[in-house]
């Protein structure tokens, strides 16, 4: 069955997601992350995000070029989901970024839930995941075409002043550096 846009939205496309890392994160805010699954719906504009650039990144999962069969989707062209479970208990979505065997991505991190003047904002990746029936299913699909998971355009234009950038959560271990590093993007207010 063909997947199903809302009026007037366009799906992200392959050439979408074949950009640089951080402008993908940054492009990403005011995105709707749709879900198909078993005839229903549903869908979220994602409001947070971690960019995360491959090798050289101390806190990325392809760090120092490990290519693993768990990391394999990361090395596919852009808009592959890659879904991994994190501390045995939560599903974490990311998808590739920047093309193919350049292991980039960006992790979803947040959603709002509902209209614009009554969203509910939904944080954690774990959350979201479980909010949206994520789970290892979905690895490896390819969100440019898949009939179950995308991510669409809607028109909605986020100003630079609605963003707010700070270092990812959960990386101490990178180190200093790497862990300081501004590749959070969070949308402070919504605007359509």
């Amino acid at each position: 069955m063909p997947a199903v846009q809302a009026p007037s939205a366009r799906r992200l496309s392959r050439a979408d997601f074949n950009r640089p890392t951080l402008l993908v994160a940054r492009d990403l805010l005011g995105k709707y992350l749709v879900r198909r699954e078993r005839g229903h719906t549903r869908a979220a504009m994602i409001v947070e995000v971690e960019a995360y650039k491959g090798p050289a990144d101390r806190a990325a999962h392809t760090h120092g070029g490990r290519r693993t069969p768990r990391v394999e989707p990361l090395y596919r062209d852009g808009g592959t989901a890659y879904v991994y479970l994190c501390y045995g208990i939560h599903w974490l979505l990311n998808f590739s970024t920047v093309g193919e065997g350049k292991p980039e991505c960006v992790l979803i991190r947040g959603i709002a839930i509902g209209d614009d003047d009554d969203a509910d904002f939904l944080l954690g990746p774990g959350r979201i995941t479980r909010h949206l029936g994520i789970d290892r299913h979905l690895d490896g699909a390819d969100v440019t075409v898949s009939d179950r998971l995308w991510v669409e355009d809607r028109g909605v234009r986020i100003a630079p002043r609605a963003v707010r950038r700070g270092p990812r959560v959960g990386v101490d271990y990178a180190g200093p550096h790497w862990a300081g590093k501004p590749w959070r993007y969070q949308l402070i207010a919504p605007r359509r």
